[in-house]
């Protein structure tokens, strides 16, 4: 699947690629799933609607699956799952994004000479994103990464799983609401902090 990112959408499902690599014939990420059953079930992933989803969105990203069935924009570097220790018991899920340190104005008479994240070239398909790269020669470099704390409430209508008959298929719709979540949520944010969009 060659995915259109733009400067809001941060995560999307590869339905595509799944059923074409799918060693079983039906679904790459069921067979993980499938394989981890067992974890499923003693890590309580079916007591709740954020214990599943923190549970299938491990899987479905890498490094667990390589390439994800939860695609990520080339610059998001990965978005990591946690609960709050607090009495909220809050599921919270951290968007991690390359941000140029040349966008941090008290950075810039610091480190003349570092290098920065690198514009990714344009895509000759004539999408307008452009991800963020390491600098390919040796020297110093500082790389900046935001991270955009995210918690999830009722708005993200993450839907509850019916068992194991439904697995796949459950958590192909889990993740599908929480990637939709993250670009709605997130993607306004990195896009203005990169100078690309409002807030």
């Amino acid at each position: 699947m060659s995915i259109d990112w733009t400067s809001t959408r941060l995560a999307a499902v590869d339905d595509a690629y799944d059923r074409d690599r799918a060693s079983n014939g039906d679904s790459r990420f069921g067979a993980y799933l499938l394989a981890r059953l067992d974890g499923l079930r003693e890590g309580f992933a079916f007591e709740s609607a954020g214990e599943f989803a923190l549970a299938v969105w491990q899987i479905a990203t890498s490094p667990v699956m390589s390439p994800g069935y939860v695609r990520l924009c080339p610059d998001v570097d990965c978005v990591t799952t946690w609960w709050a220790d607090d009495n909220s018991c809050t599921l919270h899920f951290d968007v991690h994004v390359r941000l140029p340190r040349t966008d941090l104005a008290a950075a810039r008479p610091l480190l003349r000479g570092w290098k920065d994240w690198q514009l990714a070239p344009r895509d000759p398909d004539g999408s307008l994103y452009r991800a963020r790269w390491e600098p390919e020669h040796a020297g110093n470099a500082l790389l900046t990464t935001t991270v955009v704390h995210l918690a999830v409430t009722d708005a993200w209508d993450l839907p509850a799983p019916t068992g194991v008959a439904r697995l796949a298929a459950d958590a192909k719709q889990t993740v599908a609401a929480v990637a939709t979540a993250i670009n709605h949520q997130a993607g306004p944010a990195v896009a203005a902090l990169r100078g690309e969009g409002p807030c």
